[in-house]
């Protein structure tokens, strides 16, 4: 049976997982490249925010997750002192990418103070299960009182981007082959 839960932390492991094998061929296979995605796309959400995250289940197997980070300011602080730095143990250059990762999520804060991440296995996309989980996500930002959500994705995921785009989110800058998307809570 397929089913929606908030996510906890005791789902570490497995949304690190679907965040590496949703990820490029070398975070699939090299084990190196898969703790760096990982580290820097699905462990601070899932460790610091599980209360901003839910996950597909299937069986009670995890297939897919939306993790958020509410507030950018709080995000920057604890990413780039706690995460970018196990992320520069394992590589000095992507240690540098994710100190720098944050900045765009800063410029757009004040008006969008949220940020996202979504992945669903292959076999579990295309159902309608990232659209409701992006409307729970939405449905509990709202209920705190966040006024905005944003998103950053590569040009080249051109599917990944009509997805965001029915899913009302508008593109708000396009640069070095990437877009951040956004959307209104209010």
């Amino acid at each position: 049976m397929i089913k929606i839960r908030e996510a906890n932390i005791n789902d570490a492991e497995r949304v690190e997982y679907i965040c590496k094998m949703t990820a490029d061929e070398k975070s699939k296979t090299e084990e190196k490249a898969g703790k760096i995605t990982s580290t820097i796309y699905a462990s601070y959400y899932i460790e610091e925010e599980p209360d901003n995250a839910f996950v597909l289940e299937d069986d009670g197997v995890v297939v897919g997750y939306i993790v958020c980070a509410e507030n950018y300011r709080s995000f920057k602080t604890v990413f780039t002192s706690v995460y970018s730095e196990k992320v520069k143990n394992l590589s000095k250059s992507a240690g540098l990418f994710a100190r720098v990762l944050p900045f765009p999520y800063v410029i757009f804060g004040r008006k969008y103070p949220a940020h996202l991440h979504i992945n669903l296995l292959p076999g579990y996309r295309s159902n309608g299960y990232g659209a409701e989980m992006i409307k729970l996500l939405e449905q509990k930002l709202r209920g705190k009182g966040v006024k905005g959500v944003m998103l950053m994705a590569s040009k080249e995921n051109t599917g990944a981007v009509r997805f965001y785009k029915r899913n009302g989110f508008e593109i708000i800058i396009s640069a070095f082959g990437g877009v951040v998307m956004a959307k209104s809570l209010r």
